[in-house]
């Protein structure tokens, strides 16, 4: 059947950015119009599910539905990303399709490209629109995007995963992990609950040997230099081999370790110098340090205490007699394991002047052909950034150097801390062998202990998240939301929670505006930036918030979840508030005859009033509703 000009047209997008009256989540709203009269499902099915063969155990009946199926796919990226609701309803000819998005720009496309895909399979034109192609560029699209980051997306899926609330905070460009008083804020490991004295002076590696010398921790000795002569001079005084890094490098970015003379130290000093004018950065010197043989070793602690152990080997080919160097690269970059996303334990080999260098120090090159079962080393250094491979050695690590760590930790007021060592035994006490701290990293990156080349998974977002909120109940801050919240009915409230808990903070979204307790703050045009100022102030205790049909319509709820619910003659969208309600909370439904509560569908207690009676009674009903909530969630 031919394809009609408007096939699979899609239209109207919207997006909000947390719960709202289609989902229970962020969601991307847009309408799809199909040809009434074009193909059935089962005409596309063969074709997507040759793309996503897990879509075969899925009952698919008709085509909006197998289209939203394959969006949710597509949106998924191929790496599992915790993306799992949509819905679909009907408008006039059009369908509805509420999906759960991450990336409002990946999302946005995602839809343009499974609509193009479908009119090219109902026009007979599927090989040449090429759909595996297109998505590998969608795909390399989000991996751009802010949650393409593997250490950052771990932490935010870590949140979704565990019932925590957590949301984007555009305007500072991190995200927020709970509510008010409650909350943790960051990007990827660093938290504004961090000292930021601590978390800048870990990135002057000068100053941090220096103080662990100080303090008598295992570290080799070394000196900042300002110029080659300097550095020459200090690597002479060590004596060889030594190492040379920039003092705040990261990822081990311009670090030369066993450099055996002084033409070498020369060179590494140099490619810093090269490397600071490139970057238009400040010179601030460059690390001559004794080098200590070893494997190199990140330990990880979260709060001070010991969390997981890796063993970082750097990147490596092994030969077969038959391929050359870059011929073994290539293959081990086609590997599930080094897809370089969100979701890959390791990093492609990039092929660069470090590279090619470090071969030609073992007499070899990008040509050269090892012989079958020759290990060849590509690398100095083992970072996962730089295509080093994982290993996960958290149990075999000895009980004296986790007191090591955790002794280290307790000098750090940071969430997170990672120590770098290198060790030829990490089952062995610092004390016995080799062992050195090269460096430590206050916001480290974690998603490599979580999905490591090798060995268990080491769950570190979880561990960070239930650090702070101990269990998922103590990232929340109890929430009243309701349809006809007046100033006068939030006073009264607020005057109630004064008596129960005196220096209280109340934030409240009423129909006048944004208060905090009895003062006026602001009022945003947008609805749902009013309800992220509240929960973004991290003195608020207790939430109070009024959503009307144009706002529900227009903006969402934003918040996610409501201890109570009060629905004063509510239309069909405030009617949605109701979803909102939590395990255990309380809705209070207010008619021309009287107020009914009721809890998990049971009625709790009902009563009938005169109108002039009304928000009297209203404060009667719920005032032990909020002594519940104070003592759940403010009294601890």
């Amino acid at each position: 059947m031919k394809a009609q000009a408007n096939d699979f047209d899609v239209r109207r997008f919207y997006f909000y950015y947390g719960p709202n009256h289609y989902l229970s989540s962020r969601a991307l709203v847009f309408n799809l119009f199909i040809t009434p009269d074009g193909p059935e499902a089962d005409f596309y099915k063969p074709f997507i599910l040759e793309a996503f063969p897990s879509l075969k155990s899925f009952n698919i009946q008709t085509v909006a539905d197998l289209f939203a199926n394959t969006l949710l796919q597509v949106l998924r990226m191929d790496i599992d990303l915790y993306i799992n609701d949509f819905s679909i309803s009907e408008d006039g000819e059009d369908y509805v399709i509420a999906i759960e998005f991450l990336d409002e720009y990946t999302a946005e496309d995602a839809v343009i490209l499974v609509s193009d895909w479908f009119k090219a399979i109902n026009e007979g034109k599927n090989k040449e629109f090429n759909f595996p192609k297109k998505f590998e560029v969608l795909q390399s699209v989000f991996d751009k995007s802010i949650l393409g980051g593997p250490t950052l997306y771990a932490m935010v899926e870590a949140g979704m995963k565990n019932d925590i609330p957590v949301f984007f905070l555009e305007e500072e460009n991190q995200f927020q992990w709970g509510y008010g008083v409650k909350q943790l804020r960051g990007r990827s490991t660093t938290f504004h609950t961090d000292s930021i004295k601590d978390t800048e002076f870990t990135m002057y590696k000068d100053m941090v040997t220096e103080f662990l010398v100080m303090c008598g921790f295992p570290t080799p000795q070394g000196r900042n230099c300002f110029t080659e002569a300097e550095a020459v001079s200090e690597a002479r005084k060590l004596g060889f081999p030594v190492v040379v890094k920039p003092v705040a490098g990261h990822k081990g970015i311009g670090v030369t370790t066993g450099i055996k003379n002084e033409s070498e130290v020369k060179i590494a000093f140099q490619n810093i110098v090269d490397s600071a004018e490139k970057e238009n950065t400040f010179f601030d010197g460059a690390i001559v340090q004794q080098h200590i043989t070893g494997h190199d070793h990140r330990l990880l602690t979260v709060n001070g205490k010991f969390a997981a152990a890796l063993k970082r080997v750097p990147a490596y080919v092994d030969g077969d007699g038959q391929r050359t160097i870059e011929e073994l690269i290539e293959t081990e970059n086609s590997k599930e394991i080094r897809l370089d996303n969100a979701r890959s334990p390791l990093a492609k080999i990039k092929i660069d002047k470090d590279l090619i260098d470090y071969l030609i120090l073992q007499n070899l090159q990008l040509d050269s052909m090892p012989d079958a079962g020759e290990r060849i080393f590509l690398r100095r250094i083992a970072n996962i950034s730089a295509g080093g491979v994982s290993v996960n050695v958290t149990e075999h690590i000895h009980p004296k150097n986790i007191e090591l760590c955790e002794s280290i930790a307790d000098f750090f007021d940071v969430k997170c801390l990672g120590i770098d060592v290198l060790a030829d035994d990490i089952s062995k006490p610092w004390n016995e062998g080799n062992f050195g701290i090269i460096e430590i990293n206050a916001g480290p990156g974690v998603f490599m202990h979580l999905a490591p080349a090798y060995g268990g998974s080491i769950n570190v977002p979880e561990l960070i998240l239930m650090s702070h909120f101990k269990n998922p109940e103590c990232s929340r801050i109890p929430i009243v939301a309701g349809n006809h919240i007046t100033q006068e009915i939030m006073l009264d409230i607020l005057k109630e929670l004064t008596v129960l808990k005196e220096d209280i903070t109340v934030g409240s979204l009423t129909t006048e505006g944004v208060f905090f307790n009895e003062k006026y703050f602001f009022k945003n045009s947008y609805h749902d930036q009013n309800v992220k100022i509240i929960l973004r102030h991290p003195r608020t205790e207790f939430a109070v918030f009024n959503h009307n049909r144009e706002s529900i319509y227009d903006y969402g709820f934003f918040h996610q979840g409501a201890d109570l619910v009060i629905l004063d003659h509510p239309n069909w969208a405030e009617e949605t508030l109701k979803n909102q309600l939590l395990d255990g909370g309380y809705l209070l439904e207010i008619s021309d005859s009287g107020m009914k509560l009721t809890m998990n569908s049971q009625t709790v207690k009902t009563v009938t009033f005169e109108e002039t009676s009304k928000n009297q009674k209203l404060i009667e009903l719920i005032k032990p509703i909020l002594k519940e909530l104070v003592f759940k969630y403010c009294v601890q």
